[in-house]
């Protein structure tokens, strides 16, 4: 687990929004794909209620939500280590995902509350492939490597995923 980020001001421009989402998004995905074993280790379904948080330096956490009330901003999902051990670990790693991808953009909006609405306009974050699309990736070819028997049944649908997928592989890790 990556160690917090010191807090930094709230960006306030289309580019410096795009860039903590940027970020922020890059901790979560490398959470989810690069070091998915260290991620389902820390997400003990013993603990209390947990989130995973992507900070705007490309680091991710496992944390409590924060107990100053209202939060400085929108808390990710609450609680994602109780499924872990209650769902296959595919299905677990997507709900986070899905998760994660709503926390991004509950973000950036917070932050593009104050920009006028020309500036608003311009901020686009899904320009970037979703953290689901990223994590998929990874878990598709999971998929593949364990479960040859199903490789040629679902080929055309696993090319289809892929190929999607493969155009941004680059942008994902």
């Amino acid at each position: 687990m990556e160690m917090a980020a010191p807090v930094s001001p709230a960006p306030r421009t289309v580019e410096d929004i795009f860039k903590d989402f940027s970020g922020r998004r890059a901790g979560l995905v490398r959470a989810l794909t690069v070091d998915v074993d260290e991620f389902y280790g820390f997400c003990d379904p013993e603990k209390e209620n947990l989130c995973l948080y992507g900070h705007p330096n490309g680091r991710w956490e496992v944390a409590l939500p924060a107990e100053e009330v209202p939060p400085e901003l929108p808390e990710p999902a609450l609680g994602i280590n109780f499924a872990r051990d209650g769902m296959h670990r595919r299905d677990w790693l997507s709900l986070v995902a899905v998760h994660s991808d709503s926390w991004l953009l509950s973000v950036a909006f917070f932050f593009g509350a104050r920009l006028n609405g020309n500036e608003s306009r311009v901020l686009n974050c899904e320009v970037l492939p979703s953290v689901l699309s990223c994590a998929s990736f990874v878990l598709h070819k999971e998929l593949n490597q364990s479960q040859n028997l199903y490789y040629h049944y679902v080929m055309g649908s696993i090319i289809c995923s892929l190929s999607v997928c493969l155009c941004c592989f680059h942008v994902c890790l």
